[in-house]
């Protein structure tokens, strides 16, 4: 079954002033576990509605930020702009750690929905099987201090490893295709009860 997933992305610009940070969230680029997110098949409908910004993927806790504007799918990126909460010592302090350098990266959670199998090109020379995300709801984006490491490119939403194997024999229709609907409610629920407060 693929469940919501993670990516990393990288920040490109600061406004200690506004508190604002425009960052990259996702890429279309091949990650090192060999598979892509098309920036074309992205779905904002459900994160319009709540465009959260979390610290480290935490939806048990409140919000640091909020995307303001539309989050930008380019030919071969995923862009957004982060307004941190001014009213909130927190969020202030977490905007200073990302404004001196201390946290450079972001990631996005997301959910898939429709997969492919295509061969793509290698470096080198030839082609490898890739799994392709071509549909995937963004669920909430992320600033976050360790997205360096080659295993963590890909994660569930969980933390824990992704077997890229399985998915693999799942969108070759090797095994049912189930989307982890009830894990994004709760996700979707627990994100409107913390910016509502009911």
């Amino acid at each position: 079954m693929l469940e919501s997933l993670r990516s990393f992305g990288h920040l490109r610009s600061v406004d200690a002033a506004a508190l604002t940070v425009e960052a990259v969230i996702a890429t279309g680029n091949v990650a090192r576990d060999q598979m892509v997110i098309d920036p074309a098949g992205w779905d904002f409908s459900n994160y319009r509605r709540t465009p959260v910004v979390l610290w480290s993927h935490n939806a048990m806790a409140v919000p640091v930020a909020r995307t303001i504007g539309e989050v930008q799918a380019g030919p071969n990126e995923l862009r957004a702009t982060a307004e941190f909460d001014r009213e909130d010592p927190e969020a202030v302090r977490l905007f200073g750690k990302v404004a001196r350098g201390y946290v450079n990266a972001t990631s996005v959670r997301w959910l898939p929905k429709r997969s492919e199998i295509r061969a793509l090109p290698v470096e080198g020379g030839g082609e490898r099987d890739t799994i392709v995300f071509v549909e995937q709801e963004l669920l909430e984006w992320s600033f976050v201090a360790i997205p360096s490491d080659p295993g963590a490119m890909i994660l569930r939403a969980d933390g824990s490893g992704f077997d890229v194997e399985a998915a693999m024999r799942e969108a070759r229709g090797e095994g049912a295709i189930k989307p982890a609907a009830e894990d994004a409610r709760e996700l979707a629920d627990a994100i409107s009860t913390l910016i509502t407060g009911d």
